[in-house]
């Protein structure tokens, strides 16, 4: 009976290993910045300009055809100092990116019917912020509408950043090293003045 038992639990390994190889996983694209496929996370200090390029990843099965999504920080944290499309997408036919206080609209389509030359991983936009008081701000991409070239919704795993700007602190101006070497000279005229006069 054991020895049953064995053999039929060795045919539903077999059986669970063939049929778990016939699978093929896709990837699922991505929407992140700097192209990391995770969450970015960047310290500054107060006036530090903070760069991101925000990117489409993973799409070896999957081409992009159309987007529209709504990206929106911290303004009184991370004021937007620039912004920049990656105008060297060209199969994109219509491509805006619409700065508010606090947020970018980001809209895209292309009229394309087949986009299989379209990288499997391309720059949107470089964006950049100047760090305007203490605090965190998140940048959060929502709510998003991702379509292939067919118009139909695409499943897309989006990650955000955060921009973490450090409290300002004063730091205390050192006196000049020129003043030293100042009163160290007087100290010396002094010094020579008496020897000079006891003589």
């Amino acid at each position: 009976m054991l020895k049953v038992m064995k053999c039929i639990k060795q045919l539903i390994i077999s059986g669970l290993l063939i049929g778990s190889l016939g699978q093929t996983a896709f990837a699922v694209p991505i929407l992140s910045f700097n192209n990391a496929q995770d969450t970015v996370s960047q310290v500054a200090n107060i006036g530090d300009i903070v760069t991101f390029e925000l990117w489409f990843s993973g799409l070896e099965s999957e081409d992009v055809g159309g987007f529209d999504f709504l990206l929106s920080f911290n303004e009184s944290v991370s004021g937007l100092n620039a912004i920049n499309a990656n105008f060297a997408l060209t199969e994109f036919d219509i491509f805006d990116i619409f700065p508010a206080i606090g947020n970018l609209d980001f809209s895209g389509v292309s009229f394309l019917s087949g986009l299989s030359a379209q990288a499997d991983a391309f720059m949107l936009a470089t964006m950049s912020f100047v760090a305007n008081r203490g605090g965190v701000s998140d940048v959060v991409i929502s709510p998003f509408l991702i379509s292939d070239a067919f118009a139909a919704e695409l499943d897309v795993q989006v990650f955000g950043a955060q921009i973490i700007v450090n409290e300002g602190t004063t730091t205390p101006v050192p006196a000049p090293a020129s003043w030293h070497l100042f009163l160290l000279g007087v100290l010396l005229l002094v010094a020579r003045h008496r020897t000079h006069c006891q003589k």
